[in-house]
């Protein structure tokens, strides 16, 4: 049964992932629909990130007092009431309206899944059974020509009803064969009497420090990118690299294989440095530092190549090099407070989110205010990118030393026992 709750959770993922990349696939149709203008576009892809921190805060505390399967059951339902909403969509407040709501019920999902896996697989388990359905977001990107095929041949709203069909035939199917946990009752949560308390003002102490601001600020980075990715990289396809809409479904498929599975080396050979030197700095910083600075001069290429396969494959590297921070930047941070890992990464996870809120509006009002010359406006906001990336980066790779700061507090417990 185990293995049957991973594939619910795998199933549900691809429906999570699918439903906020549709809004870039369906860029143009909605546009063109609404009589959007770009400043009011970036306004439409902000406004799913304006509830999704706090609701996924929110939404992780309150799994534990209703059950992870009645959270996942919620959650799906108001997916599937939002994406077949968009039949009654035909306003700019209606979508923002649906896309804050969706946003919202989105939130918890990862904090949601970790815990049902926790409840049905030992500790030495999880972090396999958790790469299986974290392989959503592969299936997903595979969708993104079918998902193409289908709002260019009918409507994007046919394309958004589609995925709320699929979520509420997963409602469905999780209500009759999904369960809480194993019949067996058995107990794989880890034991707790060895958790040392925290206080405020150590834990204030941690987030103030240049390890965590400069570990923010790069993942913050990332983020950054990877909106745009889901708002505006579809619209760049087509109208700046001029490849049809099929093409650009293509070639966000291989995209997805590709940065998936460059995340996954990205943390092998990660995890390998740390093996072999024990250090954090060493492993995890110079790592997936390095990799956004290569990714920032690949987007910076990007504006200045004029071959268009010349553009695709420095865009392919680029997204490929930001994956990295995705996997490496919650580990610094765990290092950092490894006494509340939930906490810290959920802090951390928080602040970089707003990249997505303020991002994608940023985009919007540099790409409209280059008026009818669109290729220097999105050129800019590549750049822009670009220089964000940079920077934060290269301040990360000379103030983060997540190794010096472990050792203070080793050094602090040391000594208040010797007191």
């Amino acid at each position: 049964m185990r293995w049957v709750i991973v594939v619910f959770l795998f199933l549900l993922y691809i429906i999570n992932y699918a439903d906020k990349a549709i809004v870039g696939y369906s860029a143009e149709s909605i546009m063109k629909d609404l009589a959007l203008n770009y400043t009011e576009w970036g306004l439409v892809g902000s406004s799913f990130y304006w509830l999704f921190s706090i609701a996924g805060i929110g939404g992780a505390a309150l799994t534990d007092k209703i059950g992870t399967k009645k959270m996942l059951t919620i959650m799906a339902i108001v997916w599937t009431i939002c994406q077949l909403g968009a039949f009654a969509i035909y306003s700019l407040p209606l979508l923002i309206f649906s896309r804050v709501l969706l946003g919202a019920f989105e939130g918890p999902y990862l904090a949601t899944a970790v815990s049902h896996i926790s409840k049905w697989f030992p500790p030495e388990r999880r972090a396999f059974a958790m790469s299986l359905v974290n392989c959503g977001s592969m299936g997903a990107k595979l969708m993104a020509p079918m998902l193409i095929a289908v709002i260019h041949t009918y409507s994007w709203r046919i394309g958004f009803g589609l995925l709320g069909s699929l979520s509420l035939i997963w409602v469905v199917l999780w209500l009759i064969f999904g369960r809480e946990r194993p019949k067996n009752n058995v107990n794989y949560d880890e034991p707790r009497e060895n958790l040392q308390k925290v206080k405020w003002t150590e834990i204030s102490k941690i987030i103030l420090s240049a390890n965590f601001i400069f570990t923010t600020l790069a993942f913050f980075s990332a983020f950054w990118v990877l909106s745009w990715s889901f708002v505006w990289m579809p619209v760049y396809l087509t109208k700046i690299i001029h490849l049809s809409p099929m093409q650009m479904g293509y070639i966000l498929s291989g995209l997805g294989i590709v940065t998936s599975l460059g995340s996954i080396a990205a943390a092998v050979l990660s995890d390998k440095v740390l093996k072999k030197t024990n250090s954090h700095r060493k492993s995890r910083v110079f790592v997936s530092g390095s990799a956004l600075i290569l990714a920032a001069i690949c987007l910076f290429l990007m504006t200045v190549i004029q071959s268009t396969v010349a553009a695709i494959i420095l865009l392919c590297f680029a997204l490929t090099l930001v994956n990295t921070m995705f996997a490496i930047a919650p580990q610094i941070a765990v290092q950092l407070l490894p006494e509340r890992k939930g906490l810290i990464t959920g802090v951390l996870v928080g602040l970089a989110n707003l990249a997505g809120i303020v991002g994608p509006l940023i985009t919007g009002f540099v790409v409209q205010f280059a008026g009818k010359n669109e290729s220097i406006g999105f050129n800019y906001s590549v750049m822009l990118a670009a220089v964000i990336v940079l920077i934060t980066n290269m301040l990360f790779l000379i103030f983060t030393k997540p190794d010096g700061q472990k050792q203070n507090k080793d050094q602090t417990l040391i000594n208040q026992v010797a007191n």
